[in-house]
């Protein structure tokens, strides 16, 4: 603390009795006015610190809400399919279950990771985990505007979700020849939507199609057991 005052770093000798002085008393005030400046200034260091504590904690929390979504959507509020991909895995050992999970995780992964926001740097976007009516996990992308009292932020977008397909629709020729087959599809969001984003639409769904073949996208598949691409449909095919 002496340090910190550039006070000296000895105490006064000791006052005996009948030799206090004028210049004694000087420097125990000194010493008393400086323990009191030191005592002020750690409490407002102290009041300080605990708010941006809080705002840095508070900033985190917000920053952890943009990769997550509570929200729900309805397969009815859906428009009309823009992209769809069938994936198929021959079945390998170990349980069926957790084998079909792999390869379904691998091929949401792949989803979850895409670079939306780099294939339309010009277009406002997010895009982030939601949860279909059905309980089913999927990725909302959001084109966004500039919000106005007439329209809101939201200008449709874009929903992307995979399933296993049931049994019924594969071959049924025993599990020792079972193909696995996981079906994507990309959905218009009309809700909001002032103006067509055909272009931005196909711009997406054509950088997603391409990225499957693609380093990051062949890693990510392989990790599901080796996911292939079956056959794939879009909308502007005949364009």
């Amino acid at each position: 603390l002496a340090s910190l005052l550039k006070l000296p770093h000895h105490l006064p000798q000791p006052i005996t009795q009948g030799t206090i002085s004028l210049l004694s008393l000087q420097t125990m005030m000194t010493y008393l006015c400086a323990l009191l400046l030191a005592v002020v200034a750690m409490t407002n260091a102290f009041s300080v610190e605990r708010p941006l504590m809080a705002l840095h904690f508070s900033s985190r929390l917000q920053q952890t809400k943009l990769f997550s979504s509570e929200e729900s959507v309805s397969f009815d509020s859906l428009d009309e399919t823009l992209l769809r991909i069938n994936f198929s895995v021959i079945q390998g050992a170990g349980i069926f279950e957790s084998y079909a999970n792999n390869a379904l995780e691998a091929v949401r992964s792949y989803t979850q990771s895409f670079p939306f926001a780099a294939v339309l740097p010009v277009q406002p976007l997010t895009y982030l985990p939601i949860q279909m009516s059905d309980g089913s996990p999927a990725l909302k992308v959001t084109f966004l505007r500039k919000k106005t009292p007439e329209k809101g932020s939201q200008d449709g977008g874009i929903v992307f979700t995979s399933r296993l397909v049931s049994e019924e629709d594969c071959d049924p020729g025993g599990l020792e020849n079972y193909v696995l087959r996981i079906e994507l599809q990309a959905k218009r969001i009309k809700e909001g939507q002032t103006i067509p984003k055909v272009f931005s639409e196909k711009q997406i769904c054509l950088a997603f199609i391409k990225g499957l073949s693609e380093t990051k996208g062949q890693e990510l598949l392989a990790e599901g057991g080796g996911v292939v691409v079956d056959s794939v449909f879009h909308i502007w095919m005949d364009t």
